[in-house]
């Protein structure tokens, strides 16, 4: 399947892997570059969480595995507070920039400059504008079935509008993407490719992540989750995290802190104190009951723990024979 997201970053598949930040790091991007995709990590969070050395040695040890395109993911809104890590991957000459989350301007023509091919990855139409008017090369729009942090409004109506608005830019399609008819769905309609966090945590290469997470996600109908900021107000009391900017929220798998607190996030903040350190052990110790489990919507498609090379292709193989099927049904005269 070629697009222009596969002419422009080089690529065999029109796949880009969520940069989840300490989530997913050089061992899932590599393979996913190596494969034929666009593999990435996540290289901004508050500085204690995720250092300049890091990123230096996840960059290192993809080139280490592969000679081909791979990309470093930043939450925008968390730039400020590292900087360095952003400094790095410039220095590094990584080939693909992404930001998430807030206002890329300061940062996208620096990126630019270096040589980096960059994208943006919105949550509302406003988003959009501003990132397209602040030059990204690719728009990632990001639907509220998304796992980990999204925004509200539905892939399908926000992709229809985004393609509409900004027909020149290639724009990718994220949030509840996890099979080939999903991949198929977003094609159809125009996007130039997918990007998935969910269909890649259950992989053999995410090391970051308890097999308790992966585990969930193979386990789930897809209808387990819960959009909430409860773990937001634990993160940002816990370890330092920086609030998200807009209408934000999280979503994870539903377990029992989550079910108690959700809607009560106010209360939470008066309390939360009390719970800091066992939610600061239950990370030690990756206590799959306590942490969040994020994940999206589309977890009923992930039906068991695969290599992510073969993931990445049996989902575009799946995709390229339902247009072909399906086109050929619809227009047979």
């Amino acid at each position: 399947m070629r697009t222009r997201l596969t002419d422009l970053l080089g690529i065999d598949y029109p796949i880009i892997s969520a940069p989840m930040t300490r989530m997913s790091g050089s061992a899932l991007a590599g393979e996913i570059s190596a494969a034929g995709g666009l593999g990435t990590f996540g290289g901004a969070s508050v500085a204690s969480r995720v250092s300049p050395r890091y990123v230096q040695e996840q960059i290192a040890a993809i080139r280490a595995r592969t000679d081909r395109p791979f990309g470093v993911g930043f939450i925008t809104h968390n730039l400020p507070a590292a900087e360095a890590n952003f400094a790095m991957a410039l220095e590094a000459g990584v080939p693909v920039i992404l930001f998430s989350f807030a206002d890329p301007s300061p940062w996208l023509s620096s990126a630019k400059a270096a040589g980096a091919t960059t994208v943006c990855q919105v949550q509302t139409m406003e988003d959009a504008e501003q990132a397209v008017g602040a030059g990204t090369d690719v728009l990632a729009v990001q639907g509220h079935e998304a796992g980990g942090h999204t925004g509200r409004a539905n892939l399908l109506p926000f992709l229809v509008q985004a393609l509409e608005a900004f027909p020149s830019v290639p724009v990718v399609a994220a949030g509840g993407i996890t099979n080939g008819r999903t991949l198929a769905a977003v094609l159809a309609a125009g996007a130039d490719g997918a990007w998935m966090g969910t269909a890649f945590i259950a992989s053999n290469e995410l090391t970051e992540v308890p097999d308790g997470h992966k585990q969930a996600v193979v386990a789930s109908d897809g209808r387990d989750t819960v959009y909430s900021t409860v773990y937001d107000v634990m993160n940002q009391r816990a370890f330092g995290d920086i609030p998200f900017v807009g209408d934000m929220a999280l979503r994870a798998k539903r377990n029992d802190f989550l079910s108690e607190w959700h809607g009560r996030e106010a209360e939470l903040v008066q309390r939360v104190e009390a719970f800091i350190p066992g939610y600061v052990s239950a990370w030690q110790v990756a206590d799959t009951d306590l942490i969040p489990l994020m994940y999206g919507e589309g977890a009923h498609a992930v039906k068991a723990i695969r290599p992510a090379s073969q993931i990445m292709r049996d989902i575009c193989l799946e995709a390229e024979q339902i247009l072909r099927d399906r086109v050929s049904g619809l227009l047979e005269r």
